[in-house]
């Protein structure tokens, strides 16, 4: 009997069909265990193929209640749990990023973002607040450089900064957008990474938006969105405004809005509708009726042609332990919506209190679960005494639905 061991060859494509089911920690690990893994787990095609199939989970900015002023943690939820994200280590490290809004993920990557703070000594820092962009998967992360519009850090005292992350899938390129506001005065720039560009460009596209961006950007296709409601001038009447911009042409320009819509209104603690991506298309959710008590129905408008201002339109009906008032807490009644599978929409408190879950809409079958999420013990999220007992205003700048990703920042900005 032949005791040799026998080399037996597998086939690529079985490895291929093992190997993207895994997390992107083992995924690291494994690429150097060969010259083939190593080559395959790094294909382009490849990690398409993983991030297709990964699980989608939340990334929260937490305030942390001890600290003055507050510092930030980033916070992950996935399958009912929540883990603190390890924070980025920046150079020199004495200057700790303060980091404060997140924007929408794209392919796996966000930008995490400071905003000046009146109690934040910026004495001691080199350079206006920071932007990151940074992969939660993988843990890396580039450092964007200051911005080119104006240098001098103390007119940030008077500015704020949004920031929104696009990709143009045509030349796979991925962009900054950040709007300066100080006082009166808006700038546009924006940022490619890789190319060799290396610094931000100010846009000045004659349809320039006039009323800002204050929400975060959705990008659907190579376009970002931007919904609001605006003040008309000389009254109290409102009008609802959508801005698109073409990350490829760099492009500004109006989307005509569903017809016949209810006034969207609110920030903060006062929002009752959300602009959502949801299996790849765009759409706004209101969830006024069920705020008011009006009824059980949510309205879904679905973008269909953002040229023409083509939408269609879905009346979703809750589950009663989606509606029922004594059985919420007050941060329910205006939550964050989102969603993070096709065929659901996830609504999400606007406040983080001890006992927190999340709820999860079946848009098809119109059911819903509930889900409770647990963290460790020294996640502290009781905010104050009281009936609410919560870190309130958890809004969309500080929450952000991202999938794991092996894209390498690092051979990006190397291009």
């Amino acid at each position: 009997m032949n005791k040799n061991p026998v080399s037996v060859s597998t086939p690529e494509e079985l490895y291929f069909e093992i190997l993207r089911y895994l997390p992107v920690k083992s995924l690291l690990r494994f690429r150097c265990v060969c010259k083939m893994w190593r080559s395959m787990i790094s294909d382009p095609s490849f990690v398409e193929a993983h991030r297709s199939r990964s699980a989608a989970a939340l990334l929260f900015s937490v305030p942390d209640k001890s600290s003055r002023p507050w510092k930030y943690t980033l916070v992950s939820v996935q399958n009912g749990e929540a883990r603190r994200q390890p924070a980025p280590v920046l150079s020199p490290p004495e200057i700790e990023f303060c980091h404060r809004h997140i924007s929408q993920s794209v392919n796996g990557l966000v930008c995490i973002y400071e905003q000046y703070e009146e109690d934040y000594d910026y004495t001691r820092q080199i350079q206006a607040p920071r932007v990151l962009v940074y992969n939660p998967g993988n843990l890396e992360h580039v450092t964007l450089p200051p911005p080119t519009a104006f240098t001098d850090v103390w007119l940030w005292r008077r500015c704020s900064q949004s920031i929104s992350l696009g990709f143009d899938p045509s030349t796979n390129t991925y962009k900054i957008l950040k709007e300066l506001v100080c006082r009166d005065d808006r700038y546009y720039e924006i940022f490619s990474l890789g190319g060799g560009g290396g610094a931000w460009r100010i846009i000045k596209d004659k349809d320039l938006p006039v009323y800002g961006l204050t929400r975060k950007g959705i990008c659907v296709n190579g376009t970002i969105y931007w919904a609001k409601s605006i003040k008309l001038v000389g009254g109290e009447m409102r009008q609802n405004v959508m801005i698109a911009f073409d990350v490829g042409e760099e492009k500004f320009r109006e989307v005509p809005i569903p017809p016949a819509t209810r006034t969207w209104w609110g920030e903060g603690w006062g929002r009752t509708w959300n602009m959502i991506e949801i299996g790849g298309d765009l759409a706004i959710v209101d969830f006024h009726e069920v705020v008011e008590s009006i009824s059980d129905v949510m309205t879904m408008w679905k973008l269909e042609d953002s040229v023409y201002g083509i939408w269609s339109i879905k009346r979703i009906v809750l589950p009663e332990f989606c509606t029922s008032s004594s059985r919420l807490p007050y941060t329910m009644r205006r939550p964050f919506m989102t969603s993070m599978d096709g065929g659901e929409i996830t609504l999400i408190p606007n406040g983080l209190f001890k006992d927190w879950y999340i709820f999860h809409c079946n848009l098809e079958q119109e059911s819903g679960r509930k889900e409770v999420i647990s963290r460790s013990p020294e996640d502290d999220w009781n905010w104050r005494d009281g009936p609410y007992q919560c870190i309130p205003g958890v809004d969309c700048l500080d929450i952000s639905v991202y999938k794991e990703s092996l894209i390498s920042l690092s051979e990006i900005c190397s291009l």
